[in-house]
């Protein structure tokens, strides 16, 4: 690639070509660009209309070599490529999008950078600027943005890309080639009951709602996307070290409307507003959206797929110049890590954080860099800025967090830790366990939701699952240690009453509202010495404004009214298995235990009927007593 670019910076009102060149009209025949009202960039696979004062894509074209109906066809006939953003001024909700004031082409023989400047910072004050950048003879464009810190009094909720595309070509999806099939009409979605928040009920019962389509970050990289019986339009996220809320952030990613979701900033599923600082910038992205053609959505999904794995090679993308990004300085931290003396037989994850991130759970300013531990136990954590970081591993399997401080970056070179010894967090002898540590309760019994036209859901996924828990679980979860199945005999989530959901949602499956508290027993026996001290430590997924109260025996243990940090992650309602993690310990006197125990879980304080949503998903329970 030539390293002489032409830089043109245009007015709105200024007419005329970066380059001397002019597209004719979808002629896919070289990488141009024409400015007038609107801006046109094109190459010889795909040409994009856009619109200068919003930044808004208001056209896309293909060039299909299968379909020659499609090169003529307009992909977002209807909808558009647009931003928007959910934030607080001063305290007040907005929202808004940019409303351009200067737009700046940066182009040479291989490429066209287009960047939309934000000229409104009374309504939006943050340096806004985002970028569309189209190669020669490329199926796929990128997009990226910049924000940069301007005063105070400035929060974010949502920071969201979106395509809403034109339905008669896009009539299919695919999160992740399994949740894959025909996107709802919009016929469909305007006929159906809503039973709750962007949750539909169609005539044949079965329930829908874009929440079952969210994609978790757990996966560095993922394709989703629309397609249609010829045309595909995916979208590629490779190292996504922008991501709010750490590696295993959820978000949207497609639903009905024919919409594809870049979700850079967003409060679903627990995580904090954005609230940046003096000094702060970030770079979101770049991603990429790739169309292509084939005879069926398995075989354009694939196809993404492998050209993700091309991208992969070319993270960072060194067409980003900006200083903020670093594309040609960048490090790398590797080495290998064992649990308790041998690599860790499930997943490992290690993210590197600045140095002051306690949770990357809850951060969202800051870059964090993630990779996944090999079956040896081998990591390479590649593009990493130069900086000091604090890595933070965390495991299936493997309660607790391991924390190494002062992990040197320097640019273009490998930091090798060398080998890693994580002593697993322990209390004693394990005496029982139930569930996996993993941060998620899929593990564990769910009771029936509703049907939904989106295949291969868990069934956790699905809608009402909390409706029928007084069904399933008529006296709540009655577990004998050594007997009982999890996945059978323990609810992924415990309600704070006996019949979760409001009451019109409760007539869905003629249930009526029953406001008595819940209360879980754990049956377990016990022969050991009495001396000493009992452990036990209780990993919780997910929750929604509950606490808990610990009983055994009779004497209460451990009594929370709340969690530290969000207090309503909503996971339950919007379809997941988990969202914010927490780790509750408490060290209790054995003098407690006896030959036969029980363990009861009930909520903190008395309840009522306005505790219809409150609610804690498990992750694990662990007990442990002095050896």
């Amino acid at each position: 690639m030539s390293t002489k670019f032409v830089i043109a910076t245009l007015g709105l009102l200024l007419v005329r070509s970066s380059s001397g060149q002019q597209c004719n009209t979808r002629s896919f025949q070289r990488l141009c660009v024409t400015d007038g009202n609107n801006v046109v960039l094109e190459n010889e696979r795909l040409s994009m209309t856009i619109n200068k004062a919003r930044g808004q894509i208001s056209a896309l074209y293909y060039n299909s070599r299968v379909d020659t109906n499609i090169r003529s066809t307009n992909l977002l006939r209807g909808g558009s490529g647009y931003y928007i953003a959910v934030i607080g001024v001063d305290g007040n909700r907005v929202i808004t999008g940019p409303d351009v004031g200067e737009m700046k082409i940066t182009q040479n023989d291989d490429i066209i950078d287009l960047a939309f400047i934000n000229k409104n910072t009374s309504n939006w004050p943050i340096h806004f600027e985002f970028h569309l950048v189209l190669e020669k003879n490329s199926s796929m464009f990128y997009y990226y943005s910049i924000h940069k810190y301007q005063r105070e009094g400035y929060t974010a909720g949502q920071l969201r890309w979106a395509i809403r595309a034109n339905e008669d070509p896009f009539k299919y999806y695919s999160v992740d080639g399994k949740r894959a099939g025909p996107m709802p009409t919009a016929q469909a979605i305007n006929s159906a009951q809503s039973v709750q928040d962007a949750t539909y009920m169609f005539p044949d019962g079965s329930v829908y709602t874009k929440y079952q389509q969210i994609s978790a970050n757990e996966d560095i990289n993922t394709v989703f996307g629309i397609y249609g019986d010829r045309i595909g339009l995916s979208l590629l996220q490779t190292h996504k070290e922008w991501v709010s809320g750490g590696p295993f952030k959820q978000s949207l990613t497609t639903h009905h409307g024919q919409m594809l979701l870049f979700c850079e900033h967003t409060g679903h599923y627990g995580t904090p507003e954005l609230a940046p600082t003096e000094g702060w910038s970030k770079v979101y992205g770049p991603i990429g959206l790739y169309l292509n053609d084939g005879q069926s959505l398995s075989e354009m999904y694939t196809d993404a797929q492998r050209q993700l794995s091309d991208e992969e090679k070319k993270w960072p993308y060194k067409f980003v110049t900006a200083p903020e990004y670093n594309a040609q300085g960048r490090g790398s931290v590797s080495g290998v890590l064992n649990v308790d003396g041998s690599p860790n037989k499930e997943w490992v994850y290690l993210i590197l954080t600045e140095p002051h991130v306690d949770d990357p759970q809850l951060e969202t300013a800051t870059y964090m860099y993630s990779a996944i531990a090999d079956q040896n136990g081998q990591f390479t954590i590649p593009a990493v800025r130069p900086g000091t970081y604090k890595l933070q591993v965390i495991a299936k399997g493997v309660v607790g967090k391991y924390i190494q401080n002062n992990i040197n970056v320097q640019g273009n070179r490998n930091n090798n830790l060398g080998t890693i010894n994580w002593r697993q967090e322990s209390h004693g002898k394990l005496l029982w366990q139930i569930g996996v540590p993993d941060r998620n309760s899929a593990e564990f019994k769910s009771p029936r939701g509703f049907p939904s036209p989106i295949p291969n859901l868990e069934e956790y996924r699905k809608f009402g699952t909390w409706l029928r828990y007084s069904i399933e679980f008529p006296n709540d979860p009655d577990y004998t240690v050594g007997v009982s199945d999890p996945a059978k005999d323990w609810c992924y989530f415990m309600p704070m009453i006996k019949t979760p959901g409001f009451p019109a949602q409760l007539g869905l499956v003629n249930v009526t509202q029953n406001a008595r508290a819940t209360n879980w027993k754990v049956r377990f026996n016990y022969t050991g010495s009495t001396q000493g001290n009992a452990t036990l430590t209780l990993g919780i997924a997910a929750r929604v404004r509950a606490g808990i109260r610990a009983v055994i025996n009779g004497q209460e243990i451990l009594k929370l009214d709340s969690f530290d940090g969000p207090q309503a992650d909503s996971a339950l309602f919007r379809h997941a298995a988990h969202a914010i993690f927490r780790q509750q310990t408490v060290t209790f006197s054995q003098s407690l235990l006896s030959d036969n125990n029980l363990l009861e879980f009930t909520p903190p304080g008395p309840v009522s009927r306005n505790h219809l949503d409150r609610m804690i998903m498990w992750d694990f329970l662990r007990m442990e007593v002095s050896n």
